[in-house]
């Protein structure tokens, strides 16, 4: 079999043996009879299973097939045969796509004498040269037998390691190690250098921005650059046995983590891993901060860069539906955010669209069972995979107009237990979902690599350390287009005055807040550097509360010296831009040349601004609409997901 991703229509789809299919898939850690045929039968014909021998963070086995990997180069697959058999029984026509876990067994800790466990400090068992060999041996001594056995079903792989599957690492937790400080030494080059400690990382003491020679900076950028090698290592084996003949992807590289997690977890270091050929997808849970019903759905990774490297981003649906308020196999209870179907129902519809938007795969994941076991959730799949046949029949092309970049390795400048990472970056990615605007969201070194010209603001979130290319590319590309800059951009990297042409002077005011209209705004904890306006030839757009001016406009510069900025705030300087503003209030926005989808909790008398006049098909529901004015307008409960497909653009006498 010969599988791989292309492109139909813009949009990013599965061809195996020549025929494609849809982007759309199933996962369960507790995969049963019930679940494959309740997807299979709803039209799912994409499944993934995992294929592992340890616990989850959940204290809970991952798979309850069992282990592959039983002893020195001894493998048992009769694990995987089982699942197979079972997965091909119920989903008899499905493809498979098959996780494999690298982490090291408790019985390979023990006959190594081993002190760590990969799963829980891969930055300490990444230098057990012997584990690294024996997981490659391992990994493909599975790739044969599943090509040999399976290899007409299976048409991806995956493999992981470190905590929750997702290689992080969890040594904030642990004191660094003799063995970790001399190869920390060796790799920078610098014999004398010191090593911070635990209390040294997790300090909050000033300054919040760290320079070239601060110790926390220098060893987290060594953590951040090992991970990724070793994930690279891993899939240049796999190609040697896979060859390129079947789609590989993992989990890797998200920027927003909580406090402590951003930097500390290790894995900033993840464009050489997204720019790899070796790699042709990317998993990603949506994210956790923005489940709720009143929230906007949104994205763990900087998404649209995984297109930028021609890759395909799978949207994992791993919600907890109202049907997970039961007893798990040790009888914990998983926690929801829904109180009944209609709330869950809402918010799967609210995910398919942020997927679709993104040109990603919509992968449902009944995470421990049982969760989509009811009528009404099983008929809103087929309705689902419905309105993804209609969506991916049509052209897909961005039509966004703000760029937004954040730098996963200016996270490191940052000390993340102020939470500054958080307040830059995933709390404005949900202020901006917020402003009526759909917006694209790159990695800021993909700036040099995209196409600029449909763009009217680019929003800097966190560009502390910028490279000589990018600043190029702002200086000869960018020159008449808004760029808003947040707090201190190229501080670490040349100095803020070479990209900002707002005059700035620092302040002692570590926990300064920014009052704009009824909105007041800053950091969460106190930060220093702390910057304010001095510029005469500046506007002045708000200031601190003791009346500093804070933010400011110049040209063609916006600069703001906080995070956690309101979406009022970026409406107006999105309006100013030019850009195209949908929706005047808040609520979940999402709008490409196929689509406009909308869902508000604030209001039931709605109105969308479209750029044309146009009839639309409200796909959830089969009702159609003819805009006004350019207005789309239409009443729904409070809540409802409505998302319109554009039909027909009007044009003289059709107005």
């Amino acid at each position: 079999m010969l599988a791989r991703i292309i492109k139909q229509n813009g949009n990013r789809v599965f061809e195996i043996d020549g025929k494609t299919y849809l982007p759309a898939a199933f996962r369960s850690f507790r995969p049963t009879p019930a679940n494959v045929s309740l997807f299979y039968r709803n039209g799912i014909r994409l499944f993934q299973m995992q294929c592992s021998g340890r616990n989850s963070t959940l204290g809970l086995p991952y798979s309850n097939y069992g282990a592959a990997w039983v002893g020195d180069h001894r493998y048992d697959f009769s694990a995987l045969d089982r699942q197979m058999e079972m997965f091909m029984k119920f989903a008899p026509e499905g493809y498979f796509m098959l996780m494999v876990q690298l982490d090291m067994p408790d019985w390979w800790r023990k006959e190594n004498n081993c002190p760590w466990d990969s799963y829980l400090q891969i930055g300490e068992a990444l230098l057990e040269e012997k584990w690294i060999s024996d997981a490659c041996d391992y990994l493909q001594a599975f790739l044969r037998y599943a090509e040999e056995t399976y290899g007409d079903r299976v048409f991806a792989y995956s493999f992981s390691a470190g905590c929750a599957t997702e290689w992080f690492d969890q040594w904030y937790y642990d004191s660094i190690s003799d063995r970790k400080a001399a190869d920390y030494r060796e790799k920078t080059g610098d014999p004398d250098a010191p090593v911070p400690t635990i209390a040294d990382i997790r300090s909050k003491e000033f300054p919040s921005l760290r320079r070239d020679d601060n110790a926390v900076y220098r060893y987290q950028k060594y953590c951040a650059d090992r991970i990724p090698d070793l994930i690279l290592r891993f899939t240049r084996c796999a190609q040697e046995v896979l060859n390129h003949q079947k789609i590989v992807g993992l989990f890797f590289g998200y920027s927003d983590l909580p406090l402590h997690w951003q930097n500390q977890t290790a894995t900033n270091g993840y464009e050489k891993v997204w720019a790899s050929p070796d790699i042709d997808m990317l998993f990603s849970p949506a994210a956790y901060q923005t489940r709720k019903l009143d929230q906007v759905s949104s994205y763990q990774y900087l998404v649209d860069s995984i297109s930028v490297h021609d890759k395909l981003y799978l949207h994992e649906i791993d919600h907890r539906t109202y049907l997970a308020q039961y007893p798990m196999d040790n009888f914990g209870m998983m926690y929801t955010d829904y109180k009944n179907e209609e709330e869950t129902i809402t918010v799967l519809r609210r995910e398919l669209c942020a997927a679709a938007v993104k040109d990603g795969a919509l992968w449902w994941f009944d995470f421990m069972g049982g969760y989509y076991a009811s009528p009404g959730l099983e008929a809103e799949l087929r309705t689902e995979m419905d309105v993804l046949q209609k969506l991916y029949a049509m052209p897909h092309k961005s039509v966004s107009e703000i760029a937004v970049f954040a730098d996963p390795m200016s996270f490191l400048r940052m000390h993340d237990e102020t939470r500054m990472p958080q307040d830059c970056v995933f709390h404005n990615r949900d202020s901006l979902h917020n402003c009526g605007a759909p917006y694209d969201y790159f990695n800021l070194k993909d700036l040099t690599s995209i196409d600029l010209t449909q763009y009217k603001m680019f929003v800097f979130l966190n560009a502390v350390e910028m490279t000589d290319e990018v600043k190029e590319t702002i200086r000869t590309k960018l020159a008449d287009k808004t760029k808003v800059w947040l707090y201190a951009p190229n501080y670490a990297t040349g100095g803020m005055d070479e990209v900002c042409s707002i005059r700035l002077r620092e302040i002692n005011l570590p926990e300064g807040k920014v009052q704009y209209g009824s909105d007041c705004f800053g950091f969460t904890d106190p930060a220093s550097p702390m910057f304010a306006v001095d510029d005469a030839e500046a506007d002045i757009l708000a200031s601190y509360t003791d009346g500093t001016p804070a933010c400011a406009r110049k040209g063609t510069d916006v600069y703001i010296p906080v995070g956690n900025v309101p979406s009022a705030l970026w409406r107006e300087l999105a309006r100013t831009a030019g850009v195209h503003i949908y929706c005047d209030t808040p609520g979940a926005l999402y709008a490409d040349s196929r689509f406009v989808a909308r869902q508000t909790v604030w209001e039931t008398d709605i109105t969308v601004r479209m750029p044309f006049d146009c009839t639309v098909e409200e796909l959830f529901s089969g009702k159609t609409y003819r805009t006004e004015n350019k207005e789309l307008r239409y009443r729904e409960e409070n809540g409802a997901v409505r998302l319109f497909l554009i039909c027909e653009k009007l044009t003289g006498e059709q107005r």
